[in-house]
């Protein structure tokens, strides 16, 4: 009795501040338990979803409930006090779910997308058919006597939509991971979850419309449309439908009518925002008045709004952050927190285990089994359909309203509840790492041999990626890669375009890919919208590559670029370079210096200048290829009147000085710069290879010290030493006689004289090739003597060691004024090259002639046989 009284007391408010200072205490603990949880799983490829709901499980009745009693406070448990205040929280959770999956997405790749989401779920639907029963019965067996079809049908419904469910949102999260969001294996994954979970989100609606409640005994309990007819209930739905498409016209109205107003404007003001929110509330509870699922309407409404103008920009900017760092874990907090796995003690641990074991197989199965059945029925790999399966396995949004569904009308005890959490969260679980590991077979299996530059001939195939941050580096990333083609020589050129990822906006990634609409009362509102986010850069790159033309000179045939986009952080973009090394089997990737040119001439490092910095430290240190950093200072292109097919010669000797001055004036002046060491080798080869371009004049400048320095500093000559001459000798009768290259050979004892000898340049050239040297294979003692003193113009230690010494010289500002300095492109050779192939002349050192090794072989020879290795990146 005296509890009763003070449990009454508690309803009555008398403790309504302890209450709400518990409620508060469980929803702190909820993020902060996530947030660790998040920190450890995260490295093991897990989404955060599986982090809210452990932490859930924490502050529920299995762990917290038993140390705090909640029903002294009027409160059943953590789970129902926890869902009971985020109650409108989950209106908007439900309402931006909606707004991510943007159905313009499934244009891309529509049939197969569509093929692959019915392959899987046909599979799971018949399983989940065959052995709905089987679970029901295992889960219950005290119902074997009080029987009813009616409840069984309902488990089976509502167990199919369980097991054929996928996670759209956690899928896209894993696919952005595992760099796989703009390779056709991404999108496929993305297209077919979307589809599958509108077809789940579809039937769930459909079921709350009229649900059938049991009660403890099994029977349905009577409601108001128990003993209607079929027409009425048919009337009943359809009055549903007419009030849920209201709400969501009016909602759909309000929004066009808020961007008509802010025409023109990046976002909407916080009171039109909050405005927004407030009648998509009001709009979900009075459809709930109506008899139908509050949240349930908010994600119709959310699915219906439109994605153009500055309404859903902001919507989707400011809503991203809290809504998936706050809200969606005390959403599934909540969800956690109503498990109770004491309730399963009249099941041994193995039964429990068994039911968990048997509800998963059955899910992996069907949605696994069915992915790679269609996946290669549309001609896909093994491997590709193999990871595909897994990722449209996971877990995480219709599962889990379903089994809210069922909890609701009591359809499933807390053991069967618990079982298919427990199973849901293992789904997913698997699905990060299962995909990862066979994403990273597939690609160890893809490894390449990657040729330096040094070994490849120039009538090979040289295969160029090329980095850009922005459509401004377009231009003169490929007027580079044109010129690496020569007169005859093939050229495969790839471009990437490195998007930065921001924190805010990682869950909207698929509103990248939007394609513009054709209706032409929305073409303004379009134009405007294209002004703002990641898709304008996207379409300005676009557009620069489509607008500059690289010809071949025997055809005038436009050479293809091949364009690529990434989209991550700074921090891990370097991995991104290194699968578009691999994918364009490239021997070389040049990436933009993070100073760009100011009006005035200036380098100035601007938005994002340290993280560029890093990343390209990061991609030196670990790519697989020759490393070049562009650092550029408008390097002139080749007209297109130029670039095509040669000119025939004009009548008039007035005409043919003036053809001869134009042609002088678009001649690329290069500079190859040489000192000693593997890199400085790496940039005459590359140099070389330019000189069989018609537009491109190549000089090569050899810096040598003096004998007598050599001698007062008692220096012999290295085996480094002896490989540049050799490599030299090679250069000087391929290139140098038959007068395709000019060379020089300068002599300086000290850094001073080099930079004396380099200002001498100045105004000769519009390139500079230049190798990073230092460290391993970067010249030795010589090259350490003639740069000694020249790393900086005003300080003494390098300020861009990735750069190396002679190449932060020319890069820099006070080199004889900024105007007057030309581009300059620093090559690193391959590092895993030099390794193996110092490994490989100590091998055959001892029974192996003494003879030049042959660094440009004539055509003849086979390359294959130079160096030939197997490379373990790993």
């Amino acid at each position: 009795m005296e509890s009763g009284v003070e449990c009454a007391d508690v309803v009555h408010g008398d403790y309504f501040m302890g209450g709400m200072m518990v409620i508060n205490g469980l929803m702190a603990v909820v993020l902060l338990l996530s947030g660790l949880f998040h920190s450890f799983l995260r490295r093991l490829g897990q989404p955060s979803i599986i982090s809210h709901i452990l932490a859930g499980v924490v502050v529920g009745p299995t762990f917290l409930g038993r140390a705090v009693d909640l029903r002294r406070l009027g409160m059943q448990n953590a789970g129902s006090a926890l869902g009971d205040t985020i109650y409108y929280l989950r209106i908007i959770f439900m309402f931006f779910l909606g707004l991510e999956m943007d159905l313009r997405y499934l244009r891309h790749n529509l049939r197969r997308s569509l093929l692959l989401a019915c392959g899987g779920s046909a599979i799971s639907f018949l399983l989940a058919v065959a052995a709905g029963p089987f679970f029901y019965g295992m889960l219950h067996p005290s119902s074997a006597a009080t029987f009813h079809p009616q409840k069984l049908y309902a488990s089976t419904a509502l167990f199919i939509l369980v097991l054929t469910s996928t996670a759209s949102p956690v899928l896209i999260r894993i696919v952005t991971e595992l760099k796989l969001t703009t390779s056709e294996t991404g999108q496929l994954a993305i297209g077919a979850a979307f589809a599958t979970d509108i077809a789940s989100l579809t039937a769930i609606s459909m079921m709350v419309v009229n649900p059938t409640i049991f009660g403890h005994d099994g029977k349905p309990l009577p409601s108001r449309s128990s003993s209607t007819s079929c027409s009425t209930q048919l009337i009943l739905f359809l009055w549903m439908a007419l009030v849920v498409c209201v709400a969501v016209g009016v909602a759909v109205r309000a929004a066009r009518l808020m961007n008509r107003m802010r025409r023109g404007r990046q976002y909407v003001s916080k009171y039109e925002l909050l405005g927004m929110l407030l009648l998509i509330v009001g709009l979900s509870l009075a459809v709930q008045f109506m008899g139908y699922s509050a949240s349930m309407a908010a994600f119709l409404i959310g699915l219906a709004v439109p994605r153009e103008g500055p309404l859903a920009r902001t919507l989707v900017d400011r809503l991203t952050y809290p809504v998936h760092q706050m809200v969606m874990p005390l959403c599934f907090g909540a969800i956690g927190a109503r498990l109770d796995f004491a309730e399963i003690g009249r099941f041994t641990a193995t039964q429990f285990a068994f039911a968990v074991a048997f509800t998963t197989a059955v899910s992996s199965a069907g949605k696994v089994g069915g992915t790679v059945l269609v996946g290669r029925w549309l001609g896909m790999s093994a491997r590709e359909a193999l990871v595909l399966g897994f990722l449209l396995n996971v877990k995480g949004y219709s599962d889990i309203l379903a089994i809210n569904l069922a909890d609701k009308s009591n359809v499933w005890g807390d053991t069967a509840q618990v079982v298919l959490v427990v199973a849901s969260i293992l789904n997913t679980f698997m699905a990060g790492p299962a995909s990862a590991a066979i994403v990273r077979q597939q690609r160890r299996a893809f490894k390449y041999r990657s040729h330096c530059l040094q070994e490849l001939r120039v009538e090979q195939e040289l295969r160029v990626l090329v980095c850009v941050h922005g459509a401004g580096g377009v231009q003169a990333m490929l007027t580079l890669a044109e010129l690496s083609k020569g007169s005859s020589a093939p050229v495969a050129v790839y471009l990437l375009h490195l998007v930065e990822l921001q924190t805010a906006r990682k869950y909207a990634i698929t509103h990248l890919y939007n394609q513009s609409l054709s209706k032409e009362e929305e073409e303004e509102e379009e134009e405007e919208d294209a002004r703002w986010g990641y898709s304008w850069e996207m379409e300005q790159v676009t557009a620069a590559v489509h607008g500059f033309t690289t010809y071949d000179y025997d055809a005038a045939v436009p050479v293809p670029v091949r364009q690529m986009t990434a989209i991550s952080s700074l921090a891990s973009m370097d991995a991104d370079v290194r699968n578009g090394v691999e994918d364009a089997r490239a021997s070389l990737v040049i990436v933009p210096f993070h100073k760009e040119q100011r009006y005035d001439g200036r380098m100035v490092s601007r938005r994002g200048g340290d993280g560029r910095r890093q990343l390209n430290q990061r991609i030196l240190q670990r790519a697989r290829c020759t490393v070049g950093i562009l650092v550029e200072r408008r390097l002139p292109g080749i007209p297109p009147s130029i670039s095509a097919a040669p000119t025939p010669m004009p009548e008039r000797d007035d005409d043919l000085e003036a053809l001869q001055q134009g042609e002088e004036e678009a001649m690329q002046q290069v500079v190859a710069v040489f000192l000693s060491g593997a890199d400085d080798r790496e940039a005459v080869a590359y140099a070389t290879r330019l000189s069989a371009h018609p537009w491109v004049s190549v000089s090569v400048s050899r810096f040598m010290l003096p004998e007598e320095s050599r001698r007062r500093m008692g220096m012999s000559m290295s085996e480094e030493e002896a490989e540049d001459e050799e490599f030299m000798a090679e250069v000087r009768a391929r290139f140098v006689s038959p007068g395709q290259v000019t060379y020089t050979e300068r002599y300086v004892s000290n850094g001073v004289e080099t930079l004396e000898s380099l200002s001498s340049m100045v105004g000769e050239c519009s390139l500079f090739v230049v190798g990073r040297g230092g460290g391993e294979g970067g010249g030795g003692a010589a090259r350490n003597t003639m740069t000694r003193g020249m790393a900086g113009l005003e300080v003494e230690e390098e300020e861009c060691p990735e750069l190396g010494a002679v190449g932060e010289v020319l890069a820099s500002d006070d080199f004889l004024g900024c105007c007057s300095c030309a581009s300059v492109l620093v090559l690193q050779q391959h590092k895993l090259h030099r390794r193996m192939r110092t490994w490989k002349k100590q091998k055959h050192k001892q029974h192996s002639q003494s003879q030049s090794l042959p660094f440009f072989p004539d055509a003849a020879a086979d390359d294959d046989d130079i160096f030939d290795c197997d490379w373990n990146y790993d």
